[in-house]
């Protein structure tokens, strides 16, 4: 039962660790009236590099974009000829990489060690527990 209770605890780092991240960037809605908060995060399109513009106009268009990595750091907000635009971005495990389900596996492996150490214990302790 240690030895599942060891593998199923070792599995958590290992999976933090070694975990592969997409990151997403799609177009969202217009703000009609921007707060306080959203004029002070919003970029101006034109201060925008020809590259981030392509993503904004093609995700106006309803593209989605993903990502392999965060070396990209793409607009919340997008100010362009006084209408603004939100952007949703963000991240998600990328369950096909071997970083991200390894450990998975090795988790439940260390579940299923103290799961059956539990019942051998309970087939060998008798009906009344003695």
């Amino acid at each position: 039962m240690l030895l599942g209770v060891c593998v199923l605890l070792a599995s958590l780092p290992a999976w933090l660790g070694t975990a592969d991240f997409d990151y997403h960037f799609s177009y969202n809605h217009q703000i009609q009236d921007p707060t306080f908060e959203q004029e002070r995060e919003t970029t101006p399109y034109d201060q925008l590099s020809p590259e981030e513009r392509q993503y904004v106009d093609a995700a106006l268009d309803g593209e989605r974009f993903d990502f392999e990595d965060d070396s990209r750091t793409m607009p919340s907000i997008v100010e362009r000829r006084g209408t603004y635009y939100a952007f949703d971005s963000g991240r998600s495990v990328d369950w096909l990489n071997p970083g991200s389900f390894g450990p998975v596996l090795v988790g439940l492996a260390g579940f299923w060690l103290v799961f059956e150490a539990v019942q051998h214990e309970r087939a060998h302790l008798g009906p009344h527990g003695v």
